[in-house]
């Protein structure tokens, strides 16, 4: 059996751009504030063209009304810091108790499609920002690719699967035992709900074909 996708029902390049745009956003809102500039950010940013019905508005409201310094105590007590270790790692090994094979698995990911990261972040790959940054990298390849387009498809889905799906509903609730009214929690609270969104609809749009049937 062979995965296609639908390009009819896919429709790439509506749905890319909006899908990244997602993907980049949440990746910068779950980047350490310590190594960002304070992100300029507003409610109204437009989604057209995405394949299902998510709004962010809301949550970007809230997420630009705390000072930069908030964030950082914040981000720093919940991800970074503790007298046994960050009391919710914000890293996919660390998270799950370093299972066998995982940040080799995360390694053949980037490799094969060619995501590079600057050596200061090479030793964090599982880094959550991290990993939703590889999926809009995925997604741009989708839409930018003519001869390759297929493969960029199918690492979205089982990246999403193999990785984002498997460990951000635990840390979510991690996160929710702690503060389920912390603004971070509330940003996971969101991007949970957008993963599984897009993870249904990336479903919907792949299909298995039976190569010696024709």
């Amino acid at each position: 059996m062979e995965r296609v996708t639908n390009e009819v029902q896919r429709q790439s390049e509506t749905t890319a751009l909006p899908r990244a745009t997602i993907y980049s956003l949440f990746s910068q809102l779950l980047s350490s504030p310590h190594e960002l500039k304070p992100l300029s950010l507003t409610s109204d940013i437009s989604f057209e063209g995405l394949p299902f019905d998510f709004n962010v508005s809301e949550m970007i409201d809230n997420y630009i009304k705390y000072d930069h310094d908030e964030l950082r105590l914040r981000y720093s007590g919940l991800f970074e810091v503790g007298d046994d270790g960050p009391p919710v790692p914000i890293r996919e090994d660390l998270f799950l108790a370093q299972p066998a094979k995982l940040r080799e698995d995360i390694v053949r990911f980037y490799d094969y499609f060619g995501y590079q990261l600057d050596e200061e972040f090479q030793w964090q790959m599982d880094h959550l920002s991290i990993e939703l940054e590889f999926m809009h990298f995925l997604i741009i390849g989708e839409l930018r690719s003519d001869n390759d387009k297929l493969s960029f498809q199918l690492g979205q889905y089982d990246f999403l699967e193999k990785h984002l799906i498997n460990w951000v509903p635990p840390f979510l609730k991690k996160l929710s035992t702690l503060d389920e009214s912390d603004i971070y929690t509330k940003i996971v609270i969101e991007l949970e709900e957008f993963l599984l969104k897009d993870q249904f609809w990336q479903k919907e749009t792949i299909s298995h074909k039976d190569v010696a049937g024709g």
